[in-house]
């Protein structure tokens, strides 16, 4: 039957992108970068206790994960780090060459792509998980925003709060979470992507090193001197950096904005993919 036939080819794709993302897990340099960002992890919530130490501010979980996320955890980083994990796309392992045999392009682009959404979720859980161990230590038990009682009890002024004024009268600390773990996930997303269609053209080193530019070309290039405004793309990988400079008030519209930036950008990598893998020649003979 059809139903049977549909279940079967889901199965086949999320098995295809289960095996990959198994060997990705298992390699010896995904296994080094992740002791890597464990160690930033530690150095970023050493920060954090120094900024409590010195406001003599309290925290509770929620609020302390957020605060985090909304700075990146150390993006430049996390991302050069996570860029060598990822610097391989599609693998080069003997089970790619077998499961085009067994299935469609079509359905191994599409697990490609599911590998790389597992890879990027994987990572923010890390460092997720991470952060919200080493923090069990100075967070103080309770929920909602310390910030709001501080104000409110006159302790500090609306500028002194840790937490900016529009998250705090919006968001939970947990949909405040939710919201600064979204650029931070789109922006990986659309890195691995990239260094992908690259891959799937032969050639995954200039994905790679378009992304490295990226990271690099605010510090070499000065962009102040350009006759226009222009924006790195490192700067729509923070909530942070994106509503910096932007006026009161505006801020969730900006971040909006950014994105469906991301969502047209994503669809338009996945579009020329799906188009493209049908065309190119693949060749899997570089195993590992």
């Amino acid at each position: 039957s059809s139903a049977a036939s549909d279940v079967y080819k889901r199965q086949g794709i999320l098995s295809m992108a289960l095996a990959n993302f198994d060997s990705w897990v298992h390699s010896p340099r995904t296994v080094l970068m992740l002791l890597f960002i464990i160690a930033i992890c530690y150095l970023q919530m050493c920060g954090y206790k120094m900024t409590l130490n010195e406001t003599g501010y309290t925290m509770h979980m929620g609020e302390t994960l957020f605060y985090e996320f909304n700075f990146g955890c150390n993006m430049p980083m996390t991302t050069a780090l996570f860029l060598i994990m990822v610097s391989e796309l599609p693998r080069k392992i003997a089970y790619q060459q077998y499961s085009l045999i067994r299935s469609s392009r079509w359905k191994w682009m599409v697990a490609q792509i599911l590998y790389c959404f597992m890879m990027v979720a994987a990572m923010v859980a890390l460092i997720l998980i991470c952060i919200a161990i080493q923090a069990l230590q100075v967070v103080t038990p309770g929920t909602g925003w310390s910030d709001i009682i501080r104000i409110a009890e006159k302790a500090i002024e609306p500028e002194e709060a840790l937490v900016a004024q529009y998250i705090l009268n919006q968001f939970t600390p947990f949909t405040a979470l939710l919201l600064a773990i979204l650029p931070m996930f789109c922006f990986w997303f659309t890195m691995v992507l990239v260094i992908l269609m690259f891959g799937v053209w032969g050639a995954s080193v200039v994905g790679v090193m378009v992304y490295a530019f990226i990271m690099v070309a605010h510090v070499i290039i000065y962009f102040e001197y350009f006759p226009f405004p222009m924006s790195m793309p490192m700067h729509f990988s923070t909530l942070r950096d994106i509503v910096s400079g932007v006026e009161d008030g505006m801020q969730l519209q900006e971040v909006a904005r950014v994105m469906g930036g991301y969502a047209a950008l994503i669809a338009g990598i996945i579009a020329v993919m799906l188009v493209s893998v049908k065309k190119v020649d693949m060749s899997f003979s570089n195993e590992k």
